[in-house]
This record gives structure tokens, sequence and C-alpha cells, in this order.
């Protein structure tokens, strides 16, 4: 609710008034100020962090907040990386802040009391006051280390003193604060290391003259665990029930009782107490000395924690807020799910209750929108949004209709970074009478907002209109970034139908506002490109184009690239991509993205799809888009390559190695969904079944591989349509999960493709980060009803072999995943002798992709091509017919690790596949083998050497490469 009141009963007491009514004005007591400033100052300021901030972000020790990127610099040769980013991710070293101080608080219960702090400066960027003499001091520290010139130091370091004295002479005309200081600029980059700089000796003093157990700071939030003394006055009071908050956190933080070095019994810790009745404690000078002397950096009793734990006590606390935390992570990790949207059609999880019992509602204090859970739903709507194309019961979800009851005038302020993420989610739907009634909200909302402070309002006063300007700026963006999806579409083109009365001439005004910006953002390629169904510049590049751009939707794109390709080939129009020199992505390109492009691209011009596999041009690509200033040519050009993949031929089949060998061991997870043969019925009609229903089976097999801590999840044929392959390789990237997965039949023009597609992930050796690559087989055999089934409708099946130039024979992909060697065959391939028997002597597993009836044909093919080929082999079909697996050449009675059937929800198993158990045994003779008997004796002609290369990391230079060089 938006307001709760107290009021006097006739007995004295109070009573509480919980009202749904909504507050009809706005009061905002605390805002930020964000420094506005032009690009070249921007790119100065990241300058100053690559010459002067990433020497002093070395020193800082138990700090965990805006740190650079451990792979910004080289570590041998101390030159700029090619990493996307200049700090390390938030969330890495948040969690392990905050991990390590809960672990060892647990670890230390055990045998001592336990005190856990935790702290949060107020207002902390605008509480220091950067002087000359403290920027003075940083530059001649680097100085010494540094091998840049001295004057570009210096030059560059004068320039961020500029920007933060002209910042905060902006702040005060602004603010009307009457002390001056030089803040800390809030969106400057350099800001981020100079808050870490300015708490430095704050640090140093805690560690030495304290040493608690953990101290940690993230910016400007602390947590410090303590064991507490045994027989101290703190542990005494504590066990009698008489340990008051002040009492504790004096004792450790203001008396020096407890430290070390202090001479003088009357000095203080770190902290002094405040003579004010908020309870305000600030830190000492002399630790934050050279910073001017109107730093003041405060804490606020009310903001810290304290946690007392007792030996032995119980440690469900901290274990049930780990718990929640790794609920939380993981559902960023996983495939998006939400039920509550689109089956159940329930949004309650954005509300929090706040409660003192659970069974009554007296009990009930307050309930309001919870503004993580409202982000994680909206995050989740977004994400899933344009996978699906459904309605639910209504015509709109609750959700949409009930828009305006979710968003209340406090709610809306609350969550402005939010709005452009519902815009978004209205926008890609085209549910645009829903959208221009979220955006009147808005509008009026802010006519009703006004900054208030300290309970003085200040309605029309200089603040409160900067701030309603500012959000609406913000609101004029928010607008215009999902509106450049559709370039070339003005709002009056927007279907109303009976809602022409929402284009208010106001509402016309800011939409033109945002429909001009909106040139800029897709011209700046600043668009979010994991809405739209491609890569946008295949369909963007070559200039101004009259034609309107719908990048949400596959068709319209289809109808592009049809218009804009003419003859070229995918090659020549990357080409044309890199010529035009466009540098400085806003994002960076992966291989996946091309290699999704690619298959797009090749399919609509009717091409045959013999070069989606072409991973080498898509990495040179890759580079010379996301690297471009730098050279293509040379050494560097083979290095990017290598040190990420390396492509060869065995028996004149192409290989592929990704990763460097490191499984010894691999935990795959079988699929076992249920296939619905309506689903083909739909593709080849053209009208797909992209139901909620039919993606959320595909998320709970993804989401349990995850959870089972699976290494590689293998899915039927025909399982997953091709356009949730982005969302498939982006959550394989995040979990560093494979996927071998059946694309559904892919239906262009009367041609017929059956695919499978085979994601990859890995970690980038230029940057660190993970991305993924997206490899194709191509059915070469059709089932015979299969085919039946597609010639009846007059289709033509595009067969692997058929839809080459070259007209060759079979083609059968080879690949290395971390050492892990294995191939990919497509259920009907299976029965051609020969084709199954290439890569014997050199896999570790067989994959069988099937959507297939007999049973009992295909487990007799299975169970002797263990046995003939001596490997693995990991089967997966539709629940309904059953006998996925994973198998081994062994004795009948152990030779099945899994083997599962029915069912008609979606789940996964795993099983562990040993490699190094398989190659160690096939490596011997004859004599050992039948010694050992883990195995099945090695079948004749079976050469040992490739399980010598294989466990030895070497198979890919012993065979592959010398064969394509051959």
């Amino acid at each position: 609710m938006d307001t709760k009141e107290e009021k006097n009963c006739s007995d004295g007491t109070k009573g509480v008034l919980i009202s749904g009514v909504p507050a009809k004005q706005v009061k905002v007591d605390e805002i930020q100020y964000f420094i506005d400033m032009k690009i070249e100052g921007m790119i100065l300021g990241v300058l100053w962090i690559m010459m002067i901030g990433w020497q002093l972000d070395k020193s800082y020790t138990n700090c965990y907040g805006n740190r650079i990127r451990k792979t910004l610099y080289n570590e041998f040769s101390n030159e700029p990386t090619f990493s996307p980013a200049l700090f390390e991710p938030y969330f890495q070293n948040y969690e392990s802040w905050r991990d390590q101080a809960l672990t060892l608080a647990q670890k230390c219960m055990q045998q001592d009391d336990v005190l856990i702090f935790t702290l949060d400066f107020k207002r902390y960027y605008y509480s220091v006051d950067v002087s000359e003499e403290f920027m003075k001091e940083i530059l001649t520290r680097v100085k010494g280390k540094s091998d840049y010139n001295e004057e570009y130091l210096s030059r560059i370091n004068d320039f961020v003193y500029c920007v933060i004295k002209r910042y905060s002479q902006i702040y005060r005309e602004h603010s009307e604060e009457e002390r001056i200081r030089r803040i800390l600029p809030i969106g400057f980059l350099p800001s981020g290391v100079l808050a870490n700089e300015c708490l430095k000796k704050f640090d140093t003093a805690i560690l030495d003259g304290w040493n608690p157990l953990y101290y940690g700071r993230y910016v400007d939030d602390i947590l410090l665990v303590e064991k507490v003394e045994k027989g101290s006055r703190i542990a005494q009071k504590a066990q009698d029930g008489k340990l008051e908050f002040y009492e504790a956190f004096e004792y450790y933080t203001v008396n020096n009782s407890r430290w070390t070095g202090k001479e003088n019994r009357n000095a203080r810790a770190v902290f002094k107490k405040e003579e004010d009745e908020c309870g305000t404690y600030c830190i000492l000078p002399e630790f934050t000395k050279p910073l001017g002397s109107a730093t003041k950096i405060q804490l606020q009793a009310s903001k810290i924690k304290l946690f007392y734990f007792q030996r032995g006590q119980s440690d469900a606390l901290i274990t049930c807020f780990k718990n929640s935390i790794e609920k939380n992570k993981s559902e960023f990790r996983w495939m998006p799910e939400d039920d509550a949207v689109f089956q159940e059609d329930d949004y309650s999880e954005v509300f929090e209750l706040s409660h003192h019992g659970v069974n009554k509602l007296r009990e009930v204090d307050d309930i309001a929108v919870d503004k993580y859970a409202l982000s994680k739903y909206l995050g989740k709507l977004q994400r899933i949004n344009g996978l699906i194309s459904e309605k639910t019961k209504g015509e709109e979800y609750n959700f949409v209709r009930d828009i305006h009851k979710i968003f209340t005038p406090k709610t809306i302020i609350e969550n402005y970074t939010l709005w452009e993420r519902v815009i978004a989610i209205l926008f890609v739907k085209k549910s645009y009478k829903a959208l221009l009634r979220f955006i009147a909200l808005v509008i009026d909302t802010l006519d009703k907002t006004s900054y208030a402070i300290e309970g003085v309002d200040d309605d029309t006063g200089f603040v409160t209109n900067a701030l309603r300007e500012a959000l609406q700026e913000h609101l004029i963006s928010s607008i215009a970034r999902p509106m450049a999806l559709h370039d070339g579409e003005t709002f009056e083109e927007w279907k109303l139908e009976d809602a022409q009365s929402l284009l208010s001439e106001q509402m016309k005004e800011l939409l033109t506002k945002a429909q001009n910006r909106s040139k800029g953002y897709f011209k700046a390629k600043m668009l979010d490109k994991n809405l739209c169904v491609i890569w946008p510049e295949l369909v963007s590049c070559g200039g101004e184009n009259p034609q309107k751009k719908d990048l949400t939707n596959e068709d319209n794109v289809v109808e592009l690239l049809k218009k804009e390709t003419c003859t070229e080939t995918f090659q020549e129009k990357m080409n044309k991509i890199i010529n035009q020199r466009y540098i400085y992505y806003p994002y960076l390109i992966k291989p996946a993205d091309l290699m999704l492009a690619r298959l797009m691209y090749d399919l609509v011009r009717k091409k045959d799809i013999e070069d989606l596999n072409k991973i080498e041009e898509i990495f040179k690509q890759c580079w010379q888009l996301n690297y471009s200033p730098r050279s293509f040519e040379g050494w560097t050009n083979n290095r990017f390559i290598e040190e990420n993949i390396k492509t060869g031929e065995l028996n004149k089949q192409p290989a592929f190695q990704i990763g460097k060998p490191s499984f010894s061991k691999i935990r795959v997870a079988v699929a076992n969904i249920q296939m619905d043969i309506s689903n083909f019925d739909h593709a080849v009609m053209r009208k797909p079944n992209r139901s909620y229903r039919r993606y959320q089976q595909i998320a709970e097999l993804v989401n349990t591989a995850v959870r089972e801590k699976a290494d590689m999840l293998v899915m039927p044929e025909a399982c997953t349509p091709k356009e949730w392959l982005p969302t498939l390789a982006r959550t394989c990237e995040k979990n560093h999960l494979a996927v071998v997965t059946g694309v559904e039949h892919i239906i262009e023009d009367n041609c017929v493709y059956n695919l499978t597609a085979v994601i990859l992930p890995y970690e980038e050796k230029w940057t660190g980060q993970w991305h993924s690559v997206i490899l194709y087989h191509s059915k070469n055999h059709f089932a015979p009803e299969e085919k039946r089934m597609i010639e009846s409708l007059h289709l033509r099946a595009m067969e692997g072999i058929e839809s080459s130039e070259a007209k060759c024979d079979a083609k059968y992909e080879l690949y290395s995943w971390n050492g892990f060697w294995f191939t990919v065959y497509c259920c009907f391939e299976l029965t051609s002798i020969r084709d199954r028997s290439i890569f014997q002597s050199y896999i570790d597993a067989l994959i069988a992709v099937e959507w297939n009836h007999d049973v009992n044909y295909y487990s007799n093919i299975i169970e002797s091509l263990s046995r003939d080929i001596h490997c693995y082999c990991i089967q997966t079909n539709t629940s309904e017919y059953g006998d996925s697996r994973i198998t081994k050449p062994s004795k009948t009675e152990n030779k099945d690790i899994l083997r599962i059937k029915g069912g008609s929800n979606a789940t996964a198993h795993v099983g562990t596949i040993d490699l190094e158990q398989l190659r160690e045994f096939q490596m011997k003779a004859y004599s050992g083998q039948k010694e050992d008997k883990t195995f099945k004796p090695t079948p004749p002609d079976f050469d040992y050497k490739g399980a010598y290369e294989r466990r030895k990391g070497t198979m890919f230079e012993c065979f592959c490469a010398k064969k394509k060089a051959d």
C-alpha cells in the first residue's frame, strides 16, 4: 500500500490505518546529481584510468567494489589487452565480498562467539573534499611506476581535478549547499577509483589497528566479522542479555580498547560520535588526509546493523540468507521461466508483504511493491516476451491490463530505471494502447513530483523543476531506445483503433522527441540487440534506407534480407559492413551473434548451407568488428583464432577444437521430453508452435541440467525452434554448459532443412569473457516417412549431401570441447554402416539425436555401435518412445549408465562419463584389456594411438591438423 497512518484511539493507544489509496503527490527527499559531460571528456576519463587509475588499484587490499579488471593490462608486457570492460563485473566481486564474510563467520561460530558488522557511509560521494594536495600525491606515487610520459600523466591528472572542481561548483549552485567541497562526480569513471583511494588510509587503520577476522569494503558498504573474546565485558553482557547496540559498536570502532598502536588510552579508534540526535559517527580526520578539511564521511546509526552469534548457536540465519541469495543468483543464470504470467496470469510476486504473523489479516503491517522482485519480474517477462506468440486467457496479460494498478505514483518514481523495460515489453508486443496509457501515467506523475528535504516542500523551486526536467528527458530516452527497433516507423502508424484520444498534444510532442532521438540510437548502434531476431547490422548496413525495419519481427527481417541481399554472399555482406569502418560498437559482437546471423542469411538466400561452419571466417569478422583499429594481418590474426578455436580435418570430415583439454570425466544430461507431432505439422504449414508451454519445457530441461551441474545437455531431434537458439546460447555462456539439440524443421520457400545445433561455450583468451560457438550438422539422410510427409506438401527435403554445391559424400563433424571428443548423428543417419564407422578410434562418445518410434532397431544399432566403435553412446529420443540412454562398451548387466522412457513432464537425467578410464583401457593390448575387464575388448583395426593422443591432449595436432596440411 502507499500510505500507512496512525490514529489515536479512544483508550489512548494508537491504531494503524493501511490504505490502498495511492498518494496523489510524490515527495522526493534524496536526489543524485549525475555528471553531464561531452563524450570527449568521458574518453579522457577512461585514459586517466588506463594511465593512472590502474596503478592505484593494484595497491588496494580488502576492497571489492569499483575494481579495475585484472585483464585490462597484460601481466607480462604491461600493454593494454582487448578487454571490453574497465571494471570487474559488479556481481562477481560483490558475491566474493559477502560470501567470504558469511563463510568465515559460520566457521568461527563453532569455537567462539561472533559479531558481524554491516556499515554504510551516508552519501559518500558527496562527503569527500578532494584537495589539490590529494591529487598531487596520487601523481607522485604513479610517476615512478608508469612508462607513460610524465607531462602526459600530469595533464590528464589535472584534467580530472578540473572536472571535479567544475562539477562541485555546479552541484553547489543546484543544491544550495553552504559547505564548499570538491566532491566525486557521479557518472564520471575516475570517481570509482578515487572513491577507493579516499578510504585507503581508513582501510589500513582497520586492518593494522583492529585486525578483525574479516574486513571487506564494497565502495561505501562495509562488512566486518570479529570473534568476541571469552570473558570480555561484551561477551558477559551478551550472556546476561544486557548488551546494548551502542556499547558493542563503540567498544570496537570508537574506543581504542581493542586497538593496537594507541599509546594514548583516551584516543579514539577510527570513528568519533557526533553530538546530534541522529546518532551519527564520523571517520577521524587523520584517516582522510590529505583530503580537504571539509571532508566529513559519516555513518548513520539507523543504517548500522550488528549480529551477535553465540558459540554453538544455530547458524540458520546465515544459511537461510545464503540460500536466498543463491536462489536469486540462479534466476539470472537460468533460462527465464514465468508460469505466473503466461499460465496463471498472476503478478502478485512483485508485492512484498510485511507482517508479524502468518495466519491473520490483522498481523499484516504493510504491503508494497518490492523493487527487486519487480525488476526480476520485468526482466523475465522481457526476455520471454519476444520468444512466444500466443495470447493468454484474455486479449492481454493481466499485467498489461493492470499496469496502472501496479505502478502507483510512488512506484513509478522509485523505479524510474525500469521505465524502459516496461516500454520495451509493450512495444515489442505492439500493445500500443497500454504503452500510451503507461506513458500518460508517468507524465501525470511527474507533474505531481516535488523535492522535499527535512519536511520543507519545494513544489515550485529550482530543484523540483530540474528534477522534473531530468526525469522527462529520461522518459524520452526510455521511449526512444525501444522505438529504434522499428526504424522508419512513426507513432502515427500505430494501430490504436478506438484509442486515438490517448494521443494528446502533449503526448504527440513527447513521442516526436522520442522518435527523433530513436534515429540517433539506431545510427549509434545503441539499440538492444538481444531483442532483435538477427544481428541488426545485416539489415541496416548501407546508409539511409527508407524502408521500415521491424527488427523484432522475423517475417519483416526475412523480407528485408530478400530485398537487400540480391546476390551477395554472407562474406561479401560482412566485408561491406566492415569496410564502413564503423569502429567502437557499444557492445561486443560475439561469434554466436554472427553464426546465428549467417544461418538466417544463408537460408533466406536459398544458398546451400555448406559454409555455415566456417568459423575461422566468423572469428576474423569478430576481430575486425570489435578491434578494427588494430591490423588483422600477421601473428596477431593467427593468435586470436588459434588461442580460441582450431579447425582441421580427419578422414575428410571437418574437425573443430574448442577450449583446452581439461575433462577427465564429464557429466551429461539426457533430455526426457515428449515431442508433439503436431509441432512438425504446424512448422511445415508455416504456423509454428511458439507457445509458452513449449518454451517452458525447453527451459525446464536446461535449468535442470544447470541445477544438476551437468557439463552437457543432449536434446532430441527437432526439439528447439531456431528462434530460441540465441537465448539458449546466452544461457550456455553464463553456465559454461554445452548443448546438443535438434533444431525444429526450418522451411524457406519450398525447402525443408533438418539441422542439429551444437553449442559449445568457451572462455575468450583475450578478454577473459565467456562466449559460445554454434556449429550445425545438416541431416544427411532423411527417414523415408519423414521425406514422404514433406514431399506430400510439395516441399523438398534438403539433405546434407544435396544442400552442398559439391554434392559430395555425407558430412559429419568431429568436435573436441575441452578435450572431450565426440560426433553427432541425427536419427536415420545411424542406419548407414559406412557413415557410423568414420570416427572409430578417435572419439570418446557418439551422440545420437532422434525422434523415432522404431526403438528396437535403434537400440540394437546403439549397442552394436558402442562395441564396434568402442566409445560411449549418448542417445536421446522422445519420451513417448523412450530408450534415451548413455551406454558404454561393457557387459550387458552394467553397460547402461542411464536409460529412461515415459513421462509427460520434461526433465533431464544426468550420467557421468569417465573419459580417462576409457582411454586408459583402449591404450592396452588385448592381454591387458582381458585382465582389466572394465570394458569389452577393442575391435580389430582399432588404433590405440587415438586413445593415447586424446589422453595426452595432443589428438588435434597429431591427427586433425596433419590431415588438413596434407
